[in-house]
Protein backbone atom coordinates (compact mmCIF):
# COMPACT_ATOMS: atom_id res chain seq x y z
CA UNK A 1 0.00 0.00 0.00
CA UNK A 2 1.26 3.63 -0.65
CA UNK A 3 -0.61 6.76 -0.43
CA UNK A 4 -1.36 9.51 -2.54
CA UNK A 5 -2.41 13.61 -1.67
CA UNK A 6 -4.17 15.47 -3.91
CA UNK A 7 -6.18 18.64 -3.38
CA UNK A 8 -6.33 17.40 0.17
CA UNK A 9 -7.39 14.29 -0.05
CA UNK A 10 -5.47 11.36 0.71
CA UNK A 11 -5.76 8.24 -1.67
CA UNK A 12 -4.69 5.18 -0.27
CA UNK A 13 -3.35 2.86 -3.42
CA UNK A 14 -2.41 -0.79 -3.86
CA UNK A 15 1.30 -2.02 -4.73
CA UNK A 16 0.16 -4.32 -6.88
CA UNK A 17 -1.58 -2.24 -9.29
CA UNK A 18 1.11 0.15 -9.67
CA UNK A 19 2.22 0.86 -13.08
CA UNK A 20 -0.68 -0.73 -14.25
CA UNK A 21 -1.35 1.53 -17.23
CA UNK A 22 -5.12 -0.59 -17.93
CA UNK A 23 -6.55 0.62 -14.72
CA UNK A 24 -6.68 2.59 -11.33
CA UNK A 25 -7.77 2.16 -8.39
CA UNK A 26 -7.84 3.59 -4.91
CA UNK A 27 -9.60 3.89 -1.47
CA UNK A 28 -10.40 7.28 0.53
CA UNK A 29 -9.92 8.02 3.60
CA UNK A 30 -11.87 11.12 5.52
CA UNK A 31 -9.57 13.48 5.52
CA UNK A 32 -10.50 16.84 3.64
CA UNK A 33 -13.79 16.88 2.17
CA UNK A 34 -16.88 19.06 2.87
CA UNK A 35 -19.09 17.35 5.77
CA UNK A 36 -19.42 18.46 9.52
CA UNK A 37 -20.01 17.02 12.84
CA UNK A 38 -20.00 13.33 13.07
CA UNK A 39 -19.57 13.16 9.48
CA UNK A 40 -16.63 15.45 9.30
CA UNK A 41 -14.57 15.16 6.30
CA UNK A 42 -14.98 13.05 3.38
CA UNK A 43 -17.83 11.32 3.45
CA UNK A 44 -18.89 9.40 0.32
CA UNK A 45 -22.55 8.04 1.69
CA UNK A 46 -25.72 9.72 0.56
CA UNK A 47 -27.63 7.81 2.68
CA UNK A 48 -26.17 8.53 5.97
CA UNK A 49 -27.56 10.89 7.30
CA UNK A 50 -25.46 14.04 6.19
CA UNK A 51 -26.49 17.03 4.42
CA UNK A 52 -26.93 15.32 0.80
CA UNK A 53 -24.81 18.68 -0.84
CA UNK A 54 -21.80 17.47 1.40
CA UNK A 55 -21.71 14.69 0.00
CA UNK A 56 -22.41 15.26 -3.73
CA UNK A 57 -19.68 17.81 -3.32
CA UNK A 58 -16.97 15.29 -1.60
CA UNK A 59 -18.31 13.29 -4.59
CA UNK A 60 -17.04 15.78 -6.89
CA UNK A 61 -14.02 16.27 -4.85
CA UNK A 62 -13.24 12.32 -4.61
CA UNK A 63 -13.61 11.93 -8.42
CA UNK A 64 -11.36 15.14 -9.32
CA UNK A 65 -8.72 13.79 -7.25
CA UNK A 66 -8.81 10.25 -8.42
CA UNK A 67 -9.20 11.05 -12.41
CA UNK A 68 -12.56 10.44 -12.95
CA UNK A 69 -15.89 11.89 -14.65
CA UNK A 70 -18.40 12.55 -11.19
CA UNK A 71 -20.73 12.49 -14.03
CA UNK A 72 -20.39 8.54 -15.19
CA UNK A 73 -19.86 7.62 -11.56
CA UNK A 74 -21.65 4.26 -10.62
CA UNK A 75 -22.80 3.78 -7.08
CA UNK A 76 -25.23 0.67 -5.58
CA UNK A 77 -27.56 0.99 -3.04
CA UNK A 78 -26.12 -1.30 -0.95
CA UNK A 79 -27.98 -4.15 1.64
CA UNK A 80 -25.60 -6.84 2.16
CA UNK A 81 -26.65 -8.80 -0.80
CA UNK A 82 -24.58 -10.71 -3.16
CA UNK A 83 -26.87 -8.83 -6.25
CA UNK A 84 -24.67 -7.98 -8.62
CA UNK A 85 -25.30 -5.27 -11.30
CA UNK A 86 -23.82 -4.70 -15.33
CA UNK A 87 -22.62 -0.99 -15.78
CA UNK A 88 -22.87 0.26 -19.00
CA UNK A 89 -22.11 4.12 -19.50
CA UNK A 90 -22.36 4.84 -15.64
CA UNK A 91 -24.49 8.02 -14.09
CA UNK A 92 -28.18 7.59 -13.19
CA UNK A 93 -30.05 6.29 -10.83
CA UNK A 94 -28.09 3.78 -8.84
CA UNK A 95 -29.43 0.22 -8.26
CA UNK A 96 -31.52 -0.95 -5.24
CA UNK A 97 -30.37 -4.41 -3.00
CA UNK A 98 -27.00 -4.48 -4.42
CA UNK A 99 -23.68 -4.95 -3.50
CA UNK A 100 -21.65 -5.79 -6.42
CA UNK A 101 -20.90 -3.58 -9.62
CA UNK A 102 -18.98 -4.74 -13.10
CA UNK A 103 -18.11 -2.90 -16.40
CA UNK A 104 -16.14 -3.26 -19.01
CA UNK A 105 -16.27 0.23 -20.39
CA UNK A 106 -13.04 2.32 -20.02
CA UNK A 107 -13.62 6.01 -18.11
CA UNK A 108 -16.69 4.37 -15.65
CA UNK A 109 -15.66 4.77 -11.78
CA UNK A 110 -17.42 1.84 -10.33
CA UNK A 111 -17.76 2.79 -6.24
CA UNK A 112 -18.60 0.73 -3.13
CA UNK A 113 -19.01 2.10 0.25
CA UNK A 114 -18.26 0.63 3.92
CA UNK A 115 -18.00 2.37 7.67
CA UNK A 116 -16.22 -0.98 8.97
CA UNK A 117 -16.90 -3.94 5.99
CA UNK A 118 -14.58 -5.05 3.14
CA UNK A 119 -14.40 -3.20 -0.24
CA UNK A 120 -12.83 -5.52 -2.97
CA UNK A 121 -11.78 -4.58 -6.67
CA UNK A 122 -11.33 -7.28 -9.09
CA UNK A 123 -9.38 -6.51 -12.40
CA UNK A 124 -9.17 -8.23 -15.60
CA UNK A 125 -6.43 -6.93 -17.97
CA UNK A 126 -6.98 -9.92 -20.85
CA UNK A 127 -10.82 -9.05 -20.80
CA UNK A 128 -10.41 -5.62 -20.04
CA UNK A 129 -13.39 -6.10 -17.02
CA UNK A 130 -13.52 -4.81 -13.34
CA UNK A 131 -15.74 -5.15 -10.41
CA UNK A 132 -16.54 -3.33 -7.49
CA UNK A 133 -17.67 -5.36 -4.33
CA UNK A 134 -18.90 -4.66 -0.49
CA UNK A 135 -19.31 -7.30 1.62
CA UNK A 136 -19.92 -7.70 5.39
CA UNK A 137 -20.14 -10.86 7.04
CA UNK A 138 -23.46 -11.71 5.36
CA UNK A 139 -22.08 -10.57 1.47
CA UNK A 140 -19.38 -12.74 2.55
CA UNK A 141 -21.16 -15.85 3.69
CA UNK A 142 -23.34 -15.34 0.31
CA UNK A 143 -19.99 -15.10 -1.66
CA UNK A 144 -20.73 -11.86 -3.33
CA UNK A 145 -17.10 -12.22 -4.79
CA UNK A 146 -17.95 -15.60 -6.43
CA UNK A 147 -21.20 -13.44 -7.85
CA UNK A 148 -19.50 -10.87 -9.07
CA UNK A 149 -16.58 -13.13 -10.99
CA UNK A 150 -19.10 -15.15 -12.44
CA UNK A 151 -21.04 -12.21 -13.69
CA UNK A 152 -17.28 -11.23 -15.38
CA UNK A 153 -17.53 -14.92 -16.78
CA UNK A 154 -20.54 -14.65 -18.50
CA UNK A 155 -20.41 -11.56 -19.95
CA UNK A 156 -16.61 -10.66 -20.93
CA UNK A 157 -15.25 -14.35 -20.65
CA UNK A 158 -13.13 -13.55 -17.44
CA UNK A 159 -10.70 -16.38 -16.22
CA UNK A 160 -9.93 -16.07 -12.68
CA UNK A 161 -6.56 -17.10 -13.54
CA UNK A 162 -5.96 -13.41 -15.43
CA UNK A 163 -7.48 -11.67 -12.32
CA UNK A 164 -6.08 -9.66 -9.65
CA UNK A 165 -8.07 -9.20 -5.88
CA UNK A 166 -7.62 -5.90 -3.96
CA UNK A 167 -9.07 -5.29 -0.39
CA UNK A 168 -9.75 -2.03 1.48
CA UNK A 169 -9.16 -1.67 5.14
CA UNK A 170 -12.18 -3.49 7.24
CA UNK A 171 -12.42 -3.75 10.89
CA UNK A 172 -9.84 -6.10 12.60
CA UNK A 173 -11.09 -8.95 14.80
CA UNK A 174 -9.76 -7.22 18.08
CA UNK A 175 -12.32 -4.93 17.45
CA UNK A 176 -15.53 -7.56 16.23
CA UNK A 177 -16.88 -9.06 19.29
CA UNK A 178 -20.16 -11.19 18.43
CA UNK A 179 -22.82 -12.65 19.99
CA UNK A 180 -25.10 -15.63 20.52
CA UNK A 181 -26.96 -14.69 17.40
CA UNK A 182 -24.68 -13.75 15.13
CA UNK A 183 -23.04 -17.66 15.81
CA UNK A 184 -25.59 -19.07 15.39
CA UNK A 185 -26.34 -17.72 11.98
CA UNK A 186 -22.93 -17.77 11.03
CA UNK A 187 -22.41 -21.34 11.52
CA UNK A 188 -25.34 -22.55 9.77
CA UNK A 189 -23.73 -21.24 6.03
CA UNK A 190 -20.53 -22.86 6.68
CA UNK A 191 -19.86 -26.82 6.72
CA UNK A 192 -19.19 -27.99 10.36
CA UNK A 193 -15.71 -27.05 12.30
CA UNK A 194 -14.68 -24.60 9.68
CA UNK A 195 -15.69 -21.45 11.62
CA UNK A 196 -12.75 -21.88 13.78
CA UNK A 197 -10.64 -20.15 10.85
CA UNK A 198 -13.00 -17.28 10.94
CA UNK A 199 -13.53 -17.01 15.22
CA UNK A 200 -11.31 -16.23 18.30
CA UNK A 201 -12.64 -16.93 21.92
CA UNK A 202 -11.30 -14.53 24.53
CA UNK A 203 -12.39 -14.24 27.91
CA UNK A 204 -15.80 -16.06 27.18
CA UNK A 205 -16.35 -13.51 23.91
CA UNK A 206 -16.11 -14.87 20.74
CA UNK A 207 -14.35 -12.22 18.05
CA UNK A 208 -14.95 -11.97 13.92
CA UNK A 209 -12.31 -11.80 11.22
CA UNK A 210 -14.26 -10.45 8.17
CA UNK A 211 -10.83 -10.29 6.70
CA UNK A 212 -9.89 -13.75 6.70
CA UNK A 213 -13.43 -14.54 5.67
CA UNK A 214 -12.68 -12.47 2.58
CA UNK A 215 -9.52 -14.08 2.11
CA UNK A 216 -11.17 -17.65 2.22
CA UNK A 217 -13.59 -16.36 -0.26
CA UNK A 218 -10.79 -15.35 -2.67
CA UNK A 219 -8.34 -18.43 -2.45
CA UNK A 220 -11.39 -20.18 -2.78
CA UNK A 221 -11.63 -18.70 -6.34
CA UNK A 222 -8.31 -19.84 -7.68
CA UNK A 223 -7.26 -15.93 -8.40
CA UNK A 224 -3.79 -15.69 -9.01
CA UNK A 225 -2.53 -12.26 -7.51
CA UNK A 226 -4.17 -10.29 -4.17
CA UNK A 227 -3.60 -7.73 -2.02
CA UNK A 228 -5.53 -6.77 1.40
CA UNK A 229 -4.43 -3.44 2.85
CA UNK A 230 -3.98 -4.08 6.89
CA UNK A 231 -6.03 -1.05 8.34
CA UNK A 232 -8.09 -1.71 10.78
CA UNK A 233 -11.02 0.90 10.52
CA UNK A 234 -12.28 0.95 14.17
CA UNK A 235 -8.69 1.53 15.39
CA UNK A 236 -7.98 4.76 12.73
CA UNK A 237 -10.88 7.21 14.15
CA UNK A 238 -8.95 9.93 11.66
CA UNK A 239 -8.58 8.22 8.84
CA UNK A 240 -11.37 6.14 8.24
CA UNK A 241 -15.59 6.05 9.72
CA UNK A 242 -16.34 3.30 11.50
CA UNK A 243 -20.16 1.90 12.47
CA UNK A 244 -19.16 -0.06 14.89
CA UNK A 245 -17.29 2.38 16.79
CA UNK A 246 -19.11 5.71 16.00
CA UNK A 247 -22.70 4.01 15.60
CA UNK A 248 -25.22 4.89 13.20
CA UNK A 249 -24.46 9.00 12.85
CA UNK A 250 -21.03 8.05 10.60
CA UNK A 251 -20.15 8.63 6.72
CA UNK A 252 -18.37 6.46 4.47
CA UNK A 253 -15.62 6.14 2.84
CA UNK A 254 -15.34 4.34 -0.95
CA UNK A 255 -13.06 2.19 -2.83
CA UNK A 256 -12.91 3.34 -6.68
CA UNK A 257 -11.94 1.03 -10.13
CA UNK A 258 -12.07 2.48 -13.36
CA UNK A 259 -10.28 0.92 -16.53
CA UNK A 260 -8.31 3.43 -18.41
Amino acid sequence: MYTEEKNGLELLRFDCLKGEEGVTCAVSTRRGGASSGPYAGLNLGAGSGDKLEDVERNLELFCEAFGAEPARLARMRQRHTANVAVVEAGGGAPPENTDALVTAEPGVPLLALSADCALTAFYDPRRKAVAAVHTGWRGALLDAHSAALNVMRLRFGTDPADVTAVVSPMISAAHYPVKDDFLEKFRAMLPPGSDRRFLTLKEGIHFFNLRELVRARLEALGLARYEFMHLCTYSEKERFYSWRRDGEKTGRFGLAVMLR
